[in-house]
Order: structure tokens, then C-alpha cells, then sequence
């Protein structure tokens, strides 16, 4: 017994050397991550016309002396603007350290606008060490995808239908969109009147401080206002350039809108008749004698001789 000691512990460290059972499969370690900073979210590039762009960017480390293979898919929601397109597979060498690209695009730019920047989407990329049918390890790594806030409030001027005298005003329509996406208040409403000073426009305060909604595609959700034009009794006939602009308060930027209005001088009919005129006429038909026909003309005649007749006859 005192030989056989020996070889069972020689036989025991051997055991103890090699791996249990189901840890041979595992196989070298390996990790992923992200490369792109995605804490706490992670914000595409967005332009004025609503086309977004992006990219995301995740590493994985093979410890291993051997290569790498491993088999990549992506969950998204897809109800939302945006698209991932990266590798399917990826192989890394070993003790290597490689780093892989998903690039992310949009939908329609209406698609776009209307996610709010509130919300986002979450990507689950999953790799897979696979054998055959089997999965050996697999790692994931998620990210939450949204976009910037966009502000843009735009007015829209609906000209006066009534001509505008001066010593009078007229009425118009200020239409205000919020075409960005998410809600934004109006700071303060201006008017730019241009060679007119004798015009002015009345009752931009009501603009100010008012809140916008996001305006939906079909129109819904705009903010509606009634201004006034008001021309001084001296003002002169002349053609207007009116701009009004609104600033916004998420962007401090001001968006005007611009028509010209037409002052009108009031008309002169001169086709009715002064009193000069009048008073002219009516002289004129006073001062008109009245034409003796033929027969009157020779009774006078007549009556006339005799006359004559009769102082010669008393003179005799």
C-alpha cells in the first residue's frame, strides 16, 4: 500500500489538470463591447432636411491563440426612422483586439420628424461562438438610439382682402407652424415695415410667450393670430413690404414672412358734376332768349307801322 501511495497521487494531479467535464467546450475566452460612447444614449446627426445619419462602432477582444468566428444579428424595433446596417459574421485572429461599423440611416423625412427626441429606439446586437449547430458562448451588447432636438418655427402672412385707405386699417391672418419636433413657444413676434412710416401693424403682443406643437402633416396643431394694419390720415398712396418674424424660444432664431400691401388714395368720381358746373349751366340756360318765329315777326312789323301811321295823321 505504501508504493501504491505515490501513484495515486501522481494519478490525482494529473485528473485535477485537465478540465471537467463541459469546460473543455467553452473553448479561449473572448468579450464585445461598444467602442462608440452610448451612456446614457446614443444621438444620430440630423440635418435641416431631416436626413439622419450615424454610426456605431463595438469591439471584440479574442484571447485565444486561434481565430475567432462568430455570428452577428441585430434587434431593433423596426416602427421606428431608423435602419442598422452591419457585418453578419466577423472573424478576429487570435489575441487580437478587432473593432466592427454599423451605420444607421432613416426613413422619410415626415418619418423622421415625427419621432419625438424624447423617446428612443433600443439595439441589441448579438454574437455567437458557434460549432456546427451549437452555440458555444455568445455575448450581446445594447444601445439606446434617438435623434436631436430640432426647432423650427415658421409664420405664414395671409394678406388683408380689404383695400386699406389711409386713416383707416384692415385685418390679416399670422399662421404659426412648428415644423421642428418637439414643442417650442413663440419669445417675441416683430414687424419689419419697409418705405412705409406711417404704417404700422397692431397687436403683436398676443405672440409672445405662446406655446407651439409640434405641426402634424396634415396642418393640424398650428397657431392661428388676427393683426391689424394701421395707416395715418397723412399717409401716401404707395405699395408696403410688411414682414412679420417670430423668434423662437428653443433656438433663439427669427423666421419671418413677407407680403406687400397696397395703400389706396380714396377715388374722385369725375364723372358727376360740381357745383361750379352746375351753377354754369343754369346761367347759361337764363341767359338764352327765346327765338320769334315768322309770324310773330311780322305782327310786330305790322303793329309798328301802324303807329307811325297814326302820330303822322296827328301831327297833320
Amino acid at each position: 500500500m505504501r508504493g501504491a501511495a505515490p501513484a495515486i497521487l501522481v494519478f490525482t494531479l494529473l485528473l485535477a489538470s485537465f478540465p471537467v467535464a463541459g469546460q473543455g467546450m467553452q473553448g479561449p475566452s473572448w468579450e464585445m463591447g461598444w467602442v462608440t460612447d452610448v451612456d446614457p444614449k446614443y444621438i444620430v446627426d440630423l440635418e435641416e432636411d431631416w436626413d439622419l445619419s450615424g454610426s456605431l462602432v463595438f469591439f471584440v477582444n479574442n484571447e485565444g491563440p486561434g481565430e475567432l468566428n462568430l455570428a452577428i444579428t441585430y434587434d431593433y424595433d423596426e416602427d421606428g426612422p431608423f435602419t442598422f446596417d452591419g457585418p453578419e459574421s466577423v472573424s478576429v485572429s487570435g489575441n487580437t483586439n478587432d473593432t466592427f461599423t454599423i451605420n444607421i440611416e432613416g426613413g422619410t423625412a415626415e418619418e423622421v420628424r415625427a419621432f419625438s427626441p424624447s423617446s428612443s429606439i433600443e439595439l441589441t446586437v448579438l454574437a455567437e461562438e458557434q460549432v456546427g449547430t451549437s452555440t458555444l458562448r455568445s455575448q450581446e451588447a445594447s444601445a439606446d438610439v434617438t435623434v436631436p432636438r430640432m426647432y423650427r418655427l415658421l409664420p405664414e402672412i395671409t394678406p388683408p382682402t380689404e383695400t386699406l385707405f389711409p386713416g383707416s386699417w384692415v385685418e390679416f391672418s399670422l399662421q404659426v407652424k412648428n415644423m421642428g419636433n418637439t414643442q417650442d413657444a413663440i419669445t417675441v413676434g416683430e414687424a419689419t415695415i419697409r418705405s412705409c412710416p406711417h404704417l404700422s401693424v397692431v397687436g403683436l403682443e398676443e405672440l409672445e410667450n405662446t406655446v407651439v406643437p409640434v405641426t402634424e402633416s396634415n396642418g393640424n396643431n398650428a397657431v392661428g393670430f388676427t393683426l391689424r394694419l394701421e395707416a395715418t390720415s397723412s399717409h401716401q398712396e404707395r405699395t408696403c413690404e410688411v414682414s412679420i418674424s417670430v423668434e423662437s424660444e428653443g433656438d433663439n432664431n427669427l423666421r419671418s414672412s413677407t407680403m406687400d400691401v397696397a395703400v389706396k388714395a380714396p377715388q374722385v368720381d369725375t364723372d358727376a358734376p360740381t357745383d361750379d358746373e352746375d351753377e354754369g349751366e343754369t346761367s347759361s340756360r337764363n341767359e338764352t332768349l327765346p327765338w320769334f318765329g315768322a309770324p310773330d315777326t311780322i305782327g310786330t312789323l305790322f303793329l309798328a307801322y301802324l303807329l307811325a301811321n297814326r302820330r303822322r295823321l296827328v301831327s297833320a
